[in-house]
């Protein structure tokens, strides 16, 4: 199942008690679709880049959860619902992970290429470059 992180914004004013509800609320739709809820992480009240529905400031929640695109969907929706939550956006971190790990093998693989090179050959530089160039220790 592909890997999500679901940010969201809570109206500033909201109690404490509220935002622990809808994270409840989010965690039982994602474990009901057969999903997993990898963590929860409660940013606190930070400054907003520009005013959302007239609010200068939010709570920012983070979600990491392993699940498919349907319970996503289901997500989203009920956070586009909710009065309290002034904003949302959803990542699908999967896809970056594969990237990040298929440019990891290519930089592996370069790097033995360039270990064997220099093995079988010695060091690239000519002969003369390399008694002019002093060793660095």
């Amino acid at each position: 199942m592909p890997n999500y992180e679901i940010m969201f914004i809570v109206n500033p004013t909201t109690v404490e008690e509220e935002v622990d509800k809808i994270n409840g609320q989010i965690e039982s739709v994602v474990t009901a679709g057969g999903g997993k809820v990898g963590k929860v992480e409660k940013m606190g009240k930070r400054r907003l880049a520009y005013l959302v529905k007239k609010f200068r400031e939010g709570s920012y929640v983070l979600f990491t959860i392993e699940a498919s695109g349907a319970v996503v969907r289901e997500v989203e929706r009920r956070l586009r619902v909710m009065d309290a939550v002034i904003k949302y956006l959803t990542v699908r971190m999967d896809e970056d992970t594969k990237r990040l790990d298929k440019i990891k093998v290519h930089r592996e693989k370069r790097a033995v290429r360039r270990g064997r090179s220099r093995a079988e050959g010695g060091d690239r530089r000519s002969h003369s470059q390399a008694e002019q160039m002093p060793e660095v220790e």
